[in-house]
């Protein structure tokens, strides 16, 4: 059977509202973010989730934990993963 990967941006912050980039400053997901990434976890419900891996940034360790909940799966942070400065 083959591997299939999400790749999966983190949702909305404060700055996205304000079109600012974040870069690697630790920013969380806004109300709005939140509701990104909860609409998406609702799509993905059903789908085989074997790992969740995330940036250790607080918005996509945030936007994973929300979108492996369904799962029972505890997200990965992996340093390798984090945005670039």
């Amino acid at each position: 059977m083959p591997t299939r990967i999400y790749l999966v941006r983190h949702g909305a912050t404060q700055l996205t509202e304000e079109d600012r980039f974040a870069g690697s400053s630790d920013v969380h997901l806004s109300d709005e973010g939140r509701r990104q990434v909860a609409s998406l976890a609702e799509r993905l419900k059903n789908e085989t989730l074997d790992a969740i891996y995330t940036s250790p940034l607080a918005r996509t360790v945030e936007t994973a934990r929300i979108l492996a909940s369904p799962h029972g799966l505890e997200p990965i942070p992996e340093a390798y993963l984090k945005e670039i400065d």
